[in-house]
């Protein structure tokens, strides 16, 4: 790609409950710890939606009729050099791309400097993959990344995620978090941005490095999308250096001790001192460990099964809810039979009052005209 362009970020997954909003709200905050300009857009219809957590910076679009799909789409290639987010909801994202290839959307974002990129938060489930390849056949111009969500998904159903693929990332990693980390951020008055610029209250450190390391290793892989897809000057920085706070993760390691950590250290501060970009893309990256303890292993057991019950239930209203509709399809049907044979017989019974008077007429004149003039011409017999 020659020149800069404005990144237009597509977040969705046919599968709820995969993390589409986290990412979402993860895109976003980039930016504004960055201090740049962003928009982002909420297609979701259940909550917590990506408004309520950045009330300021996203806005609620609906695609439900041609207004709202002009509304948004116009709205999408107006703002020129403000990158957007959409956070696509698992019940509007056939009708999203349906649009999208319907209007050759993508297409013409790419002739106003917009690059599109495809988000696809992948899933187990057989809808997923389906999904990823109906995308990949009608999006073969667009950039598509699956986005790994603490989600173990087949290298092959996934794969080839860009036509660029030689330069192009296999994947976005959000990696595991604890359970007290992820209760954390699900908080509607969390923000990542704030986050990262200081320390919230009451934070045990040993939890603030952790998330620390969590935030940062995410930041910069959308740090690399960016310079993937010539959005982003190699001159700036992840965020400004003068709002980042201090991590005791970045601290020099101390005399002695283990050469590789550090050598692995010394290269963590190389980040933070103003080393250039154009250095920094070859230096090797540092492995994200962060280590789990029994409650955090207790805690992501019970959200597992309560996300499986939750499913189930899922399921269950779902197949109620199908069946109610065939139920009142045929309540509807028989109503209306019902009103139809009501109809019949109400017209059977008028012929059969129609019927009933003529009877009654033929008799009368059979007496008058008939019966009644041979009662007076029969001859009187003669004793």
């Amino acid at each position: 790609m020659t020149g800069k362009t404005t990144p237009l970020y597509v977040v969705c997954s046919p599968c709820r409950c995969v993390g589409k909003t986290l990412v979402s709200r993860l895109l976003t905050e980039f930016y504004v710890a960055n201090d740049r300009s962003v928009a982002a857009f909420d297609l979701a219809d259940e909550g917590p939606q990506l408004a309520d957590y950045l009330p300021e910076y996203a806005t609620i679009a609906d695609i439900g009729d041609i207004r709202g799909q002009m509304a948004l789409f116009d709205r999408l290639i107006a703002e020129k050099d403000t990158p957007r987010v959409i956070d696509v909801s698992h019940r509007a994202f056939k009708n999203f791309f349906t649009v999208v290839q319907e209007i050759s959307f993508f297409e013409e974002a790419r002739c106003r400097s917009i690059e599109p990129l495809i988000l696809f938060i992948i899933d187990p489930k057989p809808e997923s993959a389906e999904s990823y390849a109906i995308l990949r056949r009608w999006f073969t111009e667009a950039s598509l990344l699956p986005v790994r969500n603490q989600i173990e998904a087949s290298d092959r159903a996934y794969s080839d995620a860009s036509p660029n693929a030689s330069i192009f990332p296999a994947s976005l990693d959000i990696p595991h978090l604890g359970f007290s980390l992820r209760a954390l951020i699900d908080r509607q008055s969390f923000s990542f941005s704030q986050f990262w610029r200081a320390p919230p209250a009451g934070l045990p450190d040993a939890l603030d490095e952790k998330l620390g390391e969590w935030v940062e290793h995410i930041f910069f892989q959308f740090r690399d999308l960016e310079l993937f897809l010539g959005c982003e000057d190699l001159s700036t920085h992840v965020v400004a250096q003068g709002s980042r706070r201090p991590r005791t993760t970045y601290r020099s390691p101390p005399l002695g001790g283990d050469s590789r950590r550090d050598a692995e250290s010394a290269a963590m501060n190389q980040r933070f001192i103003g080393v250039p970009e154009q250095v920094l893309k070859f230096a090797p990256k540092q492995k994200r460990r962060i280590d789990s303890d029994p409650m955090d292993e207790s805690g992501n057991a019970i959200v597992a099964m309560l996300q499986k019950a939750a499913d189930l239930s899922n399921d269950n209203c779902d197949r109620a809810r199908t069946m109610a509709n065939e139920l009142s399809c045929q309540l509807r049907t028989t109503d209306d039979r019902i009103n139809q044979l009501e109809t019949e017989i109400e017209h059977f019974r008028d012929r059969a009052v129609r019927a009933e008077t003529w009877l009654q007429l033929i008799q009368r004149e059979i007496e008058e005209k008939l019966i009644a003039p041979m009662a007076t011409t029969r001859p009187k017999s003669t004793t």
